[in-house]
């Protein structure tokens, strides 16, 4: 039986790849995209809108086939689904196969030319100096089987392309995600239900590409409840196993958020997430951990069609966090080990203890007559036993961290839609220690593919503090970034 279904799952996929791009199963496809616009409530982000001009970078893992809670559970900091992009295969009446992905492709070299040496280019390493300005590729397959208002999904995920580089095998995830979803559940037509190993995403900042209340990785379940004009309940937990070579115990991890909209145009949100480990084994320094996030958030749709408006605002608490698997991903940290490395220091945090008061705001803009602004910023200040009051580079107690940025753009061509932007981005690492700050500037020139993704060049020139170094061992014998660097990448979400 299992055989059969991987052979049908892989037939499908061809089928898939060979029927043209919109190949829908029939009328029933079509009830689904019209209940889905039906069911929209919450107000759509640029990166999800075929009407807008592509956006510059299309967020990691943005290409998510429709929720099994529906499109409509959009909360006001989620990341939205890309549900209209994909061909569908019909099995028969009432059966169908989908297949929606996402690909990022961006090849960087500095002027000698080689490797560009950058501070804010890695994605958890970098910590809070990321930036996305040269994100490393991604690619990920989410394919689906779907049966009246039932739904299970595998999602294979791969970085580093091994045909231009040396294979990683920590960067080939294979299939990292399987889980079953359900509508309508028991008869209840607002209960919707999850299960497996999926992810959860909240307060995503796109910009910076990150989580300002969490993602987590987990296998467990969810349930969901829409009540009328756009709100919602949803109740989730779940775990991730223990890695004790990297001394973290089982962590599972809970999560309650909720939403309303509480005007026509203002939708609001709430979140409370909870890691947790308690498992300590014998000759085992594990110890217990704790991790708690809990906020809120706004998405506000402007007048006059000039755009939305996102603001999002979370505490973090976190006691002996070190000891915790990556259950939960937030501000480019994975798990407790890595808010530690990022934030609360492993020099003598207590193993991790501390809190973080984080707050962030994204505002894309249609201004009219080709002309858009997008303004956005973050900033964290973090409480931690490891301070140093002598030595502002130990010293990870009372540090407030910012960034901020603008990226004004035209459209130079209507009919082809070519779009030139200026990125301008400000990272402050500490705001009491000036020289550890860089900026960077970047011009672009992106050629859309429709509403599939789009070709991108850049050029960026950085202007770094004399604190602004590579990170120990990151290249060997080498310690300052580069100052200048160009980008050609192409990116397509189905």
């Amino acid at each position: 039986m299992k055989t059969s279904i991987a052979a049908a799952l892989i037939c499908a996929l061809g089928l898939s790849l060979l029927a043209p791009a919109r190949a829908v199963a029939g009328d029933r496809k079509d009830q689904r995209d019209k209940k889905k616009g039906d069911d929209e409530t919450a107000p759509a982000d640029d990166q999800t809108s075929a009407k807008a001009p592509p956006p510059a970078r299309v967020a990691e893992a943005s290409a998510f086939p429709a929720d099994p809670v529906g499109v409509a559970e959009k909360t006001a900091g989620e990341r939205p689904p890309e549900a209209a992009h994909g061909p569908a295969v019909a099995l028969n009446d009432d059966t169908w196969l989908e297949l929606h992905g996402y690909a990022r492709m961006p090849v960087a070299v500095q002027t000698t030319p080689r490797q560009p040496f950058l501070v804010d280019n890695d994605y958890y390493l970098s910590g809070f100096a990321y930036t996305r300005l040269y994100e490393p590729d991604w690619s990920e397959i989410f394919l689906s089987a779907h049966h009246g208002d039932y739904r299970v999904q595998f999602g294979i995920f791969a970085s580093l392309y091994s045909d231009y580089a040396t294979t990683e095998l920590e960067k080939q995830f294979g299939v990292a995600q399987a889980s079953v979803a359900a509508d309508h559940f028991l008869g209840f037509e607002p209960l919707s239900v999850e299960a497996g190993v999926f992810w959860d995403r909240f307060g995503y900042i796109e910009p910076y590409d990150t989580y300002i209340f969490g993602r987590t990785h987990q296998g467990g379940v969810k349930a969901r409840w829409k009540f009328g004009n756009g709100a919602y309940l949803q109740a989730g937990i779940g775990a991730h196993q223990e890695q004790l070579q990297q001394n973290q115990g089982l962590t599972p991890v809970a999560h309650l958020a909720g939403g309303l909209r509480a005007t026509p145009d203002l939708l609001l949100g709430g979140y409370l997430i909870k890691a947790w480990t308690r498992d300590k084994r014998q000759l085992s320094p594990i110890q217990d951990g704790d991790l708690l996030v809990a906020g809120v958030d706004a998405r506000w749709t402007l007048p006059r069609g000039l755009g939305s408006a996102y603001g999002a605002l979370s505490y973090t608490k976190a006691d002996s966090a070190l000891f915790l698997a990556p259950a939960l991903e937030l501000l480019h940290s994975t798990g407790g080990r890595g808010l530690t490395e990022n934030y609360l220091g492993l020099m003598s945090s207590e193993n991790g203890t501390g809190s973080l008061l984080t707050f962030a705001v994204d505002a894309p803009m249609q201004l009219g007559r080709g002309f858009d602004l997008r303004v956005f910023g973050m900033t964290t200040w973090v409480r931690s036993k490891q301070a140093d009051s002598m030595d502002p580079a130990v010293n990870k107690d009372r540090r407030l961290y910012l960034k901020w940025g603008a990226e004004p753009g035209y459209v130079i061509s209507k009919r082809r839609g070519v779009r030139a932007a200026l990125r301008y981005d400000r990272v402050i690492m500490d705001l009491y220690d000036a020289e550890n700050s860089f900026r960077g500037i970047s011009p672009e020139l992106a050629f859309p593919l429709q509403d599939w993704g789009e070709l991108m060049l850049m050029y960026t020139h950085y202007s770094y503090g004399a604190k602004i170094t590579l990170r120990p061992g990151q290249v060997p014998l080498e310690t300052k970034p580069d100052t200048d660097v160009f980008k050609v990448q192409a990116q397509a979400v189905w």
